[in-house]
């Protein structure tokens, strides 16, 4: 049994191909800190509307935060939890350059992927029109010298992140993947694939609960043994510095 990394785009495919029913099911909502009104209390920005919530732990703010909804019958929304959202999501709306499922799925299927996306970069550097976009550009770009692919992703209305690390496994003694994904209605989402006594296993961590449900039932089919965590502390495998670069005038 082989293993391309294209099968990365078609688990992505699978998990991203209802986003209605995610929205219903898993019941995340993106929201903006706008101000802290003390004692734990919060004001919210979300798409509809403004809202008040508390936090037992600090938020900052004009930062983006997943949060979980719960509610009672006949009674307010309750936010249970606040997850900090990667700056790179934000960092990207505006960005030029976004693959789509289709277009990831081509590109990971190139025999020479990385090559193939540093030269999309490039020429999307040359041409970029605004500071910001010489800028991310030009972090993507420092993102593949650090052997991390990250890529801007469409998924219908919404927009997400994918990273991708080839690397050493001393116990196994054989190489792996490792890949991240921030997913506007399923949080962040992180991933090792190993190959293992000529088996694939593929381990996923995800930050909620109910997105772990979601998952197990959208990735019953695939051919490889898949197991689900939850934890919290799921970070990017590479982190933008904003102050990184030059300032440069474009």
């Amino acid at each position: 049994m082989s293993f391309s990394i294209s099968e990365l785009s078609n688990i992505l495919k699978l998990v991203s191909s209802s986003p209605a029913e995610a929205k219903a099911l898993i019941k995340l909502l993106a929201v903006d800190v706008t101000k802290s009104l003390g004692d734990g209390k919060y004001l919210l920005e979300t798409p509809s509307k403004e809202l008040t919530a508390f936090s037992d732990k600090p938020l900052q703010d004009g930062l983006k935060y997943w949060v979980e909804l719960g509610t009672k019958q006949h009674e307010t929304p309750i936010i249970s939890k606040f997850l900090q959202q990667p700056k790179i999501l934000q960092e990207f709306q505006n960005l030029s350059l976004k693959f789509d499922i289709k277009e990831l799925h081509e590109l990971l299927s190139s025999k020479k992927t990385i090559e193939s996306f540093k030269t999309s970069l490039l020429e999307h550097l040359s041409n970029a029109t605004s500071k910001e976009d010489f800028t991310q550009f030009s972090n993507l770009l420092l993102s593949l010298m650090q052997n991390t692919l990250t890529i801007p992703l469409t998924l219908g209305h919404y927009l997400g992140v994918f990273q991708m690390k080839k690397r050493y496994n001393k116990t196994t003694k054989k190489s792996q993947l490792d890949f991240y994904a921030a997913l506007l209605k399923l949080g962040p989402i992180s991933g090792t694939i190993m190959f293992i006594e000529d088996e694939i296993f593929i381990d996923l961590d995800v930050a909620f609960t109910t997105t772990k449900l979601f998952l197990e039932a959208h990735l019953k089919d695939i051919r490889y043994k898949t197991t689900l965590h939850v934890r919290e502390n799921i970070e990017p495998l590479y982190q933008f510095q904003t102050n990184s670069l030059l300032d440069i005038n474009v």
